[in-house]
């Protein structure tokens, strides 16, 4: 079902988020009290394989000028706006703004990282509960490392779609696979050595290593707009990854549009197509 922005009968919620210190804009709608979020559901994944295969599900999909590849569309009859970001915490950060810009009330990232927890295997999934920047280093000022001057030490995401993305990872993922919740650690650099992925793990008991999440974190605080962050466990950060790299990214891939699918149905009140 589509979203619903403008049905006088509906009526206007505003649920504070405590965790993230945001407000989502939900509207009621029909009998069962399901609420829909007020706009477009932003979706966003840094590579080109991450995001081709949600866009080839998009109907009326068009593109939208910006500071990175977007492109606007219904996704199983639900608005959305969808971005490949690039690699990197400034692209992510530029991607959160122009998909906010473009009237999303929430941004879902789904994508590959590295594991940084020892007990996760390569397939094994983290939904972010907490980000940190672990190239950050404001120690000259006396905060501590991985804070950047003036923020937090730490972002939390949406409370609701972090449980919405916990339970469609659970339903979308082979149960061979964990799905876990825990810390996503983000920093502009390729890790491929074994002691700066202890480093991380022990420094901040982060189970996921990757180039975005954080600056996604960071820029939807300042944004004012929900966001949750799921990422699959491709390599372990440590110079080793899968055998097939390729043919893991293809499957990875698949599992991005079947979660983007099913996080969207979720927060729609429809059903995922199958």
């Amino acid at each position: 079902s589509t979203l619903d922005r403008s049905s006088a009968a509906s009526d206007v919620y505003k649920r504070q988020d405590v965790l993230a210190g945001m407000e989502i804009e939900v509207t009621g709608s029909g009998p069962d009290g399901q609420r829909k979020l007020s706009g477009p559901i932003g979706l966003m994944g840094a590579m080109e394989s991450e995001v081709e295969l949600i866009q080839s599900c998009l109907v009326d999909a068009h593109p939208i000028e910006g500071p990175c590849p977007l492109v606007g569309g219904r996704l199983d009859g639900t608005d959305v706006l969808l971005a490949q970001c690039g690699v990197g915490k400034v692209n992510a950060a530029l991607a959160a703004s122009a998909l906010v810009q473009n009237g999303a009330s929430c941004i879902i990232f789904t994508g590959v990282a590295g594991a940084a927890g020892p007990d996760l295997d390569i397939g094994d999934v983290v939904v972010g509960n907490r980000f940190v920047q672990h190239d950050a280093d404001g120690t000259a000022f006396d905060d501590p490392i991985g804070v950047v001057p003036g923020e937090p030490r730490s972002w939390q995401p949406d409370e609701r779609l972090h449980t919405v993305l916990m339970g469609c990872a659970a339903r979308v993922f082979d149960a061979r696979r964990r799905v876990v919740s825990g810390t996503i650690a983000s920093g502009d650099q390729f890790i491929g050595d074994p002691a700066k992925v202890r480093w991380i793990h022990d420094t901040f008991d982060a189970l996921a290593v990757e180039m975005e999440g954080a600056a996604l974190a960071q820029a939807a605080s300042h944004l004012h707009v929900p966001f949750a962050v799921v990422r699959v466990l491709s390599d372990r950060a440590d110079g080793t990854a899968v055998i097939d790299f390729p043919a893991f990214l293809a499957q990875a891939a698949r599992h991005d549009r079947d979660l983007a699918r099913a996080v969207v149905a979720e927060l729609s009140g429809g059903v995922p197509a199958v």
